[in-house]
């Protein structure tokens, strides 16, 4: 059976036997909040091609840090160098961008590999193949009414200085290499829905972080995608205000029937989402941000089941005519440039049309 290989850095509990790292659980690290582990894992699809990825085999990069799990004078292991290290490698021998995740309420650690596996395979062509590396932070994999949803909110924002550290660990990396070994890849960044959140904490961790100095443009493209997040979040500095400062262009993406944030703004007393209604004012929007509209292509079809679980809430990697607009995008199209939409002049948006069936 094919398999599609993915890269992972973590802060959940790490499930342990006979000495080994196994899995991840769905609590925080109990080391602390901060505690990494990076490695790759080899997704499966099932034999019928329905359903999600499953994780054939899980490596975790060795991690040795003296003092803390090792004796104070042995040398330091980090997981991250040896996974960075693999992955400009596959970079420079595939001709690949790499895309950074950062997925939603309620994905377990299976569920966050095999989504990571699914943008690989639909967001990336023959023409412009992609690497995924996913942040999986420990949403508990469950949708219990208001438990889950608070549960999964505290660990998004407790996570949140460790996908900094983990950003500043990349880029220690980048600026460590010579000029001879750059791979010459873009980077681009995907958050999907409570993924949102955890990215606005994590960017207050960065400006903290780096006391008040510019941020580096690190990413070509950042995707916000049916964002879990206020709908006034690029006019508040505490916020994403300075969200643009870390990337060439940003893209939300919205949907005005996703139910999954509906339900986020009526029964969590939430303010409007960004993810449902775009920004809330558009005077004073960054030339850098583009709005899309996925409200006509919201719709994942499939069982009665899947489509009360997905909620109009799972586009981003299910419906094809907002696969092939972010395929576009990935290619270097400008927003005008893209296919399949059309211009709003009254909302500043563009609006994916429904392909004809």
């Amino acid at each position: 059976m094919p398999t599609t290989l993915v890269h992972f850095a973590t802060n959940r509990e790490e499930i342990v036997q006979d000495g080994e790292v196994v899995g991840f659980g769905p609590r925080l690290n109990p080391k602390s909040p901060l505690w990494l582990r990076y490695g790759t894992a080899d997704m499966a699809l099932p034999r019928n091609r329905a359903g999600p990825f499953g994780i054939s085999a899980l490596r975790v990069a060795p991690e040795q840090i003296p003092g803390v799990t090792a004796d104070a004078q042995d040398a330091p292991v980090l997981g991250s160098d040896a996974v960075f290290e693999g992955l400009r490698r596959r970079l420079i021998e595939n001709e690949s961008d790499l895309l950074l995740m950062l997925h939603g309420y309620a994905c377990d650690f299976g569920c966050a590999l095999s989504n990571a596996a699914e943008l690989k395979t639909q967001w990336g062509t023959k023409a412009n193949p992609i690497e995924t590396a996913i942040f999986s932070w420990p949403a508990d994999g469950k949708v219990v009414p208001w438990l889950s949803y608070a549960s999964d909110r505290d660990d998004a924002r407790s996570s949140a200085k460790a996908v900094a550290r983990a950003l500043h660990r990349l880029m220690a990396y980048l600026r460590a290499l010579p000029s001879k070994d750059w791979c010459r890849a873009d980077i681009h960044l995907v958050a999907h829905s409570m993924g949102n959140y955890m990215l606005r904490n994590a960017l207050q961790a960065l400006i903290s972080d780096l006391g008040g100095r510019p941020l580096p443009r690190l990413f070509k493209t950042i995707f916000l995608m049916a964002a879990d997040e206020d709908n006034d979040a690029f006019e508040d500095p505490r916020k994403l205000a300075r969200l643009p400062e870390l990337a060439e262009s940003v893209y939300v993406y919205f949907a005005r029937n996703d139910r999954a944030l509906t339900i986020s703004d009526l029964s969590k007393g939430n303010p409007d989402r960004l993810g449902t209604t775009g920004p809330r004012t558009l005077t004073q929007l960054p030339q850098k941000v583009t709005l899309v509209d996925c409200t006509d292509v919201s719709e994942t079809g499939g069982s009665v089941k899947d489509r009360v679980t997905d909620a109009n809430h799972q586009y981003y990697r299910k419906r094809a005519e907002v696969i092939a607009d972010v395929r576009q995008v990935l290619a270097g199209a400008a927003p005008e440039q893209v296919s399949g939409r059309d211009w709003i002049p009254a909302r500043s948006c563009f609006r994916i049309r429904p392909a004809k069936r």
